[in-house]
């Protein structure tokens, strides 16, 4: 990716997370689930240090790390993203940075530890970003990755890439496993462990979340409503008896790499 090209997918960022920050910091998706769950007990099994928790959003990562004994710095692109993570954490962060994923506010080999957990989806370039993780972790350090994945097929993944974007037009693509072990291994990562877990998501408060309205969110509504039957089972697609869409339930990988000592 350019850097013209890396600026102007930040940007998107910036500006959607500018007036949804608050949203996501009181999320009750994003404040449970069995792949918080499944970052919570990993980021316990390990001795604690120092952690980085990028694009850390509402701050559920952030207070799983420090409440494992981990001195964290929180990230994330967007500052107002910053703001809200440190105003809905109790327990003390190492500090708070407004910075991208990209370019890791960190020197090299210095960090035990570094997160990210359903955000890798929004990046402008996620193999950049994985390189960095690879140069900013020292020797058996470790990389925890959560975020949603899709099918290996080509179909059922544009399909729900088409509809995030219609919902968030900072989304980027959601990644198979295959890649995420794929660019792991080009960064010289060794992944030690994936766990596919499944989200449901109530369609109305997963609109609002983002500030979908209007002529955007009737159109995501009507590609629910009219997806094929392959799509239909992939997501779980919920439509109620007056032809409402409920909900959907997508797949999150839960993915623990480390760096070879």
């Amino acid at each position: 990716m350019s850097e013209e090209d890396l600026l102007s997918a930040q940007q998107r960022n910036r500006a959607q997370y500018a007036r949804v920050a608050s949203a996501y910091a009181v999320s009750a998706s994003h404040a449970g689930g069995a792949e918080l769950s499944w970052f919570a007990a990993r980021a316990t099994s390990v001795a604690p240090g120092l952690a980085v928790d990028v694009a850390c959003g509402g701050g559920f990562s952030t207070r799983a790390l420090i409440a494992a004994g981990h001195r964290v710095l929180a990230t994330d692109l967007t500052p107002e993203s910053v703001l809200a993570a440190r105003q809905s954490t109790d327990g003390a962060a190492l500090g708070w940075v407004a910075g991208s994923a990209e370019r890791l506010p960190v020197s090299t080999a210095a960090v035990q530890l570094v997160s990210c957990r359903i955000a890798a989806h929004h990046f402008g370039d996620v193999a950049r970003f994985v390189d960095e993780v690879t140069r900013v972790l020292t020797p058996g350090g470790m990389l925890l990755l959560v975020d949603t994945t899709v099918p290996e097929d080509d179909e059922l993944a544009r399909w729900l890439d088409e509809v995030e974007r219609l919902r968030d037009p900072s989304h980027g693509q959601s990644w198979s496993p295959a890649r995420w072990h794929a660019v792991c291994a080009g960064a010289r990562l060794r992944v030690d462990e994936t766990q596919l877990t499944r989200k449901r998501h109530e369609l109305e408060p997963w609109l609002a979340r983002a500030g979908c309205v209007g002529a955007r969110a009737e159109e995501v509504r009507r590609r629910f409503r009219e997806a094929n039957a392959p799509v239909r089972a992939a997501y779980d697609i919920e439509v109620d008896d007056t032809g409402t869409v409920a909900a959907y339930t997508d797949s999150k990988i839960c993915l623990r790499a480390t760096k070879p000592a």
